[in-house]
């Protein structure tokens, strides 16, 4: 076991997204608040950023819907409120690069970007129905995290990438996704993003044992990602759900 701590970071949020856009063909006519969550894992003499949230609120209601962002809640501030200065993190592993969690790289001027090979190969050429999320040309711009492509380093598959810190492949969400599995005082963590993005995804509905996320590229890949997960006996930590922050520090 190692000594890290997770903190999930508040970095915005959409006040009204319909339910199944997160749970898959359930909560029809039902809206949900949402928020961007970043990760700040310290541990090691290590400190290490999961994903940097989304572009501004203008950006998002232009391209993708309204956002609510303070001050505070911007991906700077938020670090700088925990004593993180983001001109000295490293490290900054990307669980994928759709427009929510990996627009403010350019803040991180000595990180090295981990990324899963398979996500950037999609990203640079999505189907139509994913060209908003990853910000292509099709909808008029392109996405932030091309400043920055130059430091990423690609990975294939699952890799320790610290001790006690591995990259864990799990496609679905995206062809690329990739959670953060962490070693800690009380067992392993599990940073599951957006292949699982509210406590019900994973603890079910009563009759399927899991709901994959609505947003998809292969429900095969969804549930036998699950089943992954399922094998670490890692405590899962959602990408989306508000009760994230019911715990400030995890464990």
């Amino acid at each position: 076991m190692s000594d890290y701590t997770i903190r999930p970071l508040d970095a915005g949020q959409f006040p009204q997204v319909e339910k199944p856009i997160l749970t898959y063909m359930r909560g029809f006519g039902e809206s949900i608040r949402v928020p961007i969550v970043m990760w700040a894992v310290e541990g090691k003499g290590k400190r290490i950023l999961i994903d940097t949230g989304s572009g501004d609120s203008q950006r998002a209601l232009k391209y993708h819907r309204s956002l609510e962002q303070s001050e505070g809640q911007r991906p700077g501030s938020a670090l700088r409120w925990i004593g993180w200065n983001p001109e000295e993190i490293e490290l900054v592993i990307l669980t994928h690069l759709h427009w929510d969690h990996c627009s403010n790289n350019n803040l991180f001027k000595r990180a090295e970007f981990i990324v899963q090979e398979e996500e950037m190969n999609y990203a640079n050429s999505p189907l139509p129905v994913h060209a908003v999320a990853y910000e292509t040309p099709l909808i008029g711009t392109s996405p932030l995290w091309v400043e920055t492509a130059s430091r990423f380093k690609m990975i294939h598959g699952d890799q320790k990438l610290l001790p006690g810190i591995s990259s864990i492949h799990l496609p679905g969400h995206s062809p690329g996704f990739q959670g953060v599995l962490i070693e800690t005082l009380k067992g392993p963590y599990l940073i599951a993003g957006d292949c699982i993005p509210l406590y019900e995804n994973w603890k079910g509905d009563g009759h399927e044992k899991h709901i994959p996320p609505g947003v998809h590229t292969d429900l095969f890949s969804c549930y036998r990602s699950f089943e992954k997960i399922e094998e670490t006996g890692a405590t899962v930590l959602p990408g989306h759900d508000m009760r994230i922050f019911n715990t400030s520090v995890y464990p």
